[in-house]
């Protein structure tokens, strides 16, 4: 006798960048699994490629691909999916840093992080056609999910941006003519990048610092003080599951 068949739930979720409604089921325990796997490894490239994998076995429209989501699609789809696979509740531990009697309150405490209340934060203000030169310019873009994890954090904080820069730069364009960069390698677009003026630099620069940003907040009156704090929290790199 074959078991029953286990029913699923379905949940409408909102792409931030574009919109766009998509549907999913929560992952199960065989992805669960997974995830904890990939985790343990502490291998970036692993916890990458997992990701996408969970995310694309529980996408159920087939007309989304997670290689081509910008990065905060993908971390938005995982952290969604956490919540309604695992749990909304993250215990998250925060310290006092309110002043008391010219001395720092220091009181740890510990608050549930309602993860199901995460929103996308985005700039709509900055265009990402940007002028380098009376000639030419550039067309930015937001990189996807494998080219914003693979950054390493050993490297000089320039190292980093340049590396984000030329990942973010969907096609170089003059007065006559629209150069592509989708052949290019990464090599060769930190090349370009390093060929640019300070100027230029940070021009590009200010695009990439203004990247949408994955947030919640939250609210909590210390024990020891009772300051009231407001705190906005975004270090969602400090869980996996």
């Amino acid at each position: 006798m074959n078991f029953p068949n286990i029913a699923t739930p379905t949940y409408s979720l909102t792409l931030p960048s574009s919109g766009k409604p998509v549907r999913v089921r929560p992952f199960l325990v065989k992805e669960e699994k997974l995830l904890l796997i990939a985790a343990q490894t502490k291998d970036t490239n692993e916890i990458i490629e997992t990701t996408k994998q969970v995310i694309s076995n529980c996408l159920i429209d087939n007309d989304v691909s997670v290689e081509n989501l910008p990065f905060f699609d993908v971390d938005y789809l995982i952290i969604a999916l956490r919540a309604k696979s695992i749990g909304e509740a993250i215990p998250i531990k925060f310290t006092c840093n309110n002043i008391v009697d010219n001395q720092r309150c220091g009181h740890v405490f510990t608050i549930d992080v309602d993860i199901s209340k995460t929103t996308v934060i985005k700039d709509d203000t900055i265009s990402p056609e940007i002028w380098l030169a009376d000639d030419f310019g550039v067309k930015m873009k937001y990189p996807k999910y494998s080219a914003i994890k693979t950054i390493m954090s050993n490297e000089t904080e320039l190292d980093r941006i340049i590396r984000i820069i030329g990942a973010s730069i969907e096609y170089i364009f003059d007065k006559e003519q629209i150069y592509t960069t989708k052949d290019k390698t990464r090599e060769e677009m930190q090349e370009f990048v390093e060929g640019l003026t300070k100027v230029q630099l940070s021009k590009l620069e200010n695009f990439v610092r203004n990247f949408p940003e994955i947030e919640c907040r939250v609210e909590h009156t210390c024990e020891k003080c009772n300051f009231d704090h407001k705190i906005r929290y975004n270090n969602f790199e400090s869980f996996f599951l």
